[in-house]
Formats: structure tokens, C-alpha cells, sequence
């Protein structure tokens, strides 16, 4: 298998049987979108030398997909179909191509010596430097926090429009509490199930909300945000740790 590997740099939709080893950094809830009018898994995956591509996967193989894919496991992927993709605001990895994952697609796990690393996968954006980046449209904001608060849920009209947004108080160790709106497409799966375990104060990994001011500066989701819970890495451990120190110095 090794002597077949490409990095994700040579992927391109005439490449004919590709194999990558990645491991999986990403991963979505399964949703459902109006405009594509079927439920979708979004994916994101790294090769050793960073390099990042997308895949998603639709209807029938979403269940087997979601449990053979595991966050931070390593994979041989291969003979998966690869599109280019047109529309910069959809493209989540570092080059512009998509890999569409079947129940066929060759997807074999790793083990051993050839299990890429985990460690450095992701460049944490401070709360603190929001506020330099609301003008930057270039920007890829990635957060790590711990859920403090959830708000009730709200309805708002926009122009003939009905949109609900859940929103959640965040903190890391720079005690700078900051507003997170998950709004309508994520509201039933990212919002519900957030809003059910806020009471456990998870930490949430949030890769690519956009700044929005709509209560002063906060952060909020768009088509290409994914969330993820309680990641088994050392930066959400060492927040998990901070934050259990400060609620156990508060008052009894």
C-alpha cells in the first residue's frame, strides 16, 4: 500500500488510482440542507506534511461512513471520486478539490508505525485577537473553549424569513467570555445536541465560524463551520484541567 501513496498536493480529477494516508481532523454532524436537498457528512483530512482535503459523504453510506471514520485515526483512502471545486466559500481544506466517499471507497485504517501524529493539528485562534480579524475576509478563525451558558433559543424575522439561532457562552483560559450563534441549518443537530450537554461544560472545537456582530463581537456559524465535542487532544485536556481548577477555587 505505501509504495502507492500520493500526497494530497496530487490529487486532481485525473488522477487514477490514488491511495493518500491522512488522518481525520474533522468531522460534521450529518445534515440536511434545502439547497442540496439531501443529508450530508462533511469530513476534513490531513497527510503527513499537512496538507488538508475535504471529503463528504450522502444518504445511504452515511451510517457505515460514520462509524468506520473515527476522529484522529489514520487511513489509507483511495479511488475515492474527486471533484474541483468552483466556490471558494465551500472549501475547508488546503487545496480546491473534493473526494466523495462511498461504502466503496477504499478506506482501510492504519496501525503502527505509520499512524501519522496528532499532535499540532490545529492553529488556535485567541479570543483576544477577534477583534483584529472582523474586517479580514482571509482569516481561518479555529476556537477552542468551554461551553459556560446557554441561552434560550430564539426566532428572528429576516425580510419574509423565519431563522432560529441557539447561542452559547464560551471562555478559555484568557477569560474572555465570547458569544458562539449556532443559526438555523445548524440548529437541530450542532444547537440541539450542544444545548443538551451544556450543563456538563464541554469543550467544543470550532473550525471556521465567521465574526459577527450581531450582540457587539461574537462568533457565529456558516456553511462551512464544523463543531466538534470533547476532543481527545492535549490542548482540550489542558483547558479541561483549567477549568475544572477554577470552578473547584470558587466559592461551596
Amino acid at each position: 500500500m505505501e509504495e502507492n501513496i500520493i500526497s494530497v498536493s496530487q490529487l486532481n480529477v485525473g488522477v487514477q488510482s490514488w491511495v493518500v494516508r491522512v488522518v481525520l481532523i474533522e468531522k460534521s454532524f450529518v445534515r440536511g440542507s434545502v439547497n442540496m436537498g439531501r443529508h450530508y457528512q462533511r469530513y476534513v483530512f490531513a497527510d503527513q506534511l499537512g496538507d488538508r482535503v475535504q471529503a463528504i459523504a450522502y444518504f445511504a453510506d452515511l451510517n457505515v461512513l460514520d462509524e468506520i471514520l473515527q476522529l484522529f485515526s489514520t487511513y489509507y483512502i483511495g479511488n475515492g471520486i474527486v471533484r474541483r471545486l468552483m466556490d471558494d466559500s465551500i472549501m475547508l481544506g488546503s487545496v480546491s478539490f473534493e473526494v466523495t466517499l462511498t461504502q466503496h471507497t477504499l478506506i482501510e485504517r492504519v496501525h503502527g508505525l505509520v499512524q501519522l501524529p496528532t499532535d499540532n493539528l490545529y492553529n488556535f485562534t485567541r479570543f483576544g485577537h477577534l477583534q483584529s480579524l472582523r474586517h479580514s475576509r482571509d482569516a481561518i478563525i479555529t476556537i477552542l473553549g468551554v461551553v459556560i451558558k446557554v441561552f434560550p433559543l430564539h426566532v428572528f424575522l429576516f425580510g419574509s424569513r423565519y431563522m432560529r439561532v441557539q447561542e452559547f457562552l464560551l471562555m478559555n483560559e484568557e477569560m474572555m467570555p465570547v458569544v458562539f450563534a449556532i443559526w438555523e441549518e445548524f440548529v437541530d443537530t450542532d444547537g440541539a445536541h450542544l444545548a443538551q450537554i451544556a450543563h456538563e461544560h464541554p469543550i467544543v472545537l470550532i473550525c471556521r465560524p465567521k465574526i459577527s456582530h450581531f450582540h457587539g463581537l461574537s462568533l457565529a456559524t456558516e456553511r462551512r463551520t464544523i463543531i466538534m465535542y470533547d476532543v481527545a487532544i492535549r490542548e482540550a485536556d489542558e483547558l479541561r484541567s483549567w477549568y475544572e481548577g477554577l470552578a473547584g477555587d470558587g466559592p461551596n
